[in-house]
């Protein structure tokens, strides 16, 4: 009986040859799996940066409310005159000591 002998990288490269419909869209399949693993990791990153900023917001709002009442509060009119009288010794000037000025 005759042997005949097979060189073994020929006949890879040959099956590979034979079957590289299927190769292709196996690396193609991986390539996609890997693809989507990266997005998802990408997704979850920005989805945690987002809640991040959005708890921000809600802080600075909350600061901004309270920055607009202790406004309001400093700026009554009675609490400016209390405080002009009280530190400041201001009063109003009597009738007979006001004096009005032209301009000529």
């Amino acid at each position: 009986m005759s042997e005949v002998r097979v060189h073994l990288a020929k006949e890879i490269l040959r099956d590979l040859w034979r079957h590289k419909l299927q190769i292709l869209l196996s690396v193609a399949v991986l390539v996609t799996a890997f693809a989507v693993i990266l997005v998802t990791n990408m997704t979850r990153g920005l989805t945690a940066k987002q809640n991040d900023l959005m708890a921000e917001e809600d802080r600075l709002n909350i600061e901004w409310r309270h920055l607009l009442l202790e406004q309001g509060t400093l700026a009554e009119h009675s609490r400016v005159a209390s405080l002009a009288m009280d530190k400041l010794q201001m009063g109003r000037p009597l009738v007979t000591t006001e004096k009005v000025i032209t301009q000529p």
